[in-house]
């Protein structure tokens, strides 16, 4: 990817703040999990718990980043518990470029993307904490850094 993308180097936990679509442009920011140093106990049930846990938190030290896709063609957003891994190549850990994606090629083959885009169509995604978003575009992202 490029320089910007570096952020997401550093940390395994990304958590959407909010998500804004206006015409063909969607703005998105995240914000990073930070791993808790004080341990806790989780229940699951009344007789069940697991023990030493370390929750995934936004604190006010987590870095903020907004994603800005032009040109978007189609999105959408999964619950990360329903989603499925997507084959071929992919570049990126949490801001993914596909290649050759199932999801692209399904939007190729029921709209008209193919008779009325010149341009690479594109498939982006970001893998969340708690959620996927897919997002067919002919641009590449606006990665910038909030704090």
């Amino acid at each position: 990817m490029n320089k910007m993308t570096d952020v997401f180097d550093h940390s395994d936990y990304w958590f959407l703040d909010s998500f804004k679509l206006e015409g063909n442009h969607i703005s998105i920011i995240i914000n990073e999990g930070i791993t808790s140093t004080i341990s806790e106990n989780v229940k699951i049930t009344s007789s069940k718990k697991i023990e030493d846990c370390y929750p995934i938190q936004v604190t006010e030290k987590s870095k903020k980043v907004n994603i800005k896709f032009l040109k978007v063609l189609a999105h959408q957003i999964v619950d990360e518990s329903f989603a499925v891994q997507e084959e071929g190549k992919i570049d990126g850990n949490v801001l993914c470029l596909h290649h050759g994606s199932a999801y692209l090629q399904y939007l190729i083959d029921n709209s008209l993307v193919s008779q009325l885009i010149d341009e690479p169509v594109l498939h982006y995604s970001l893998s969340l904490a708690d959620d996927v978003i897919n997002v067919i575009t002919t641009q590449h992202p606006e990665v910038n850094i909030l704090s």
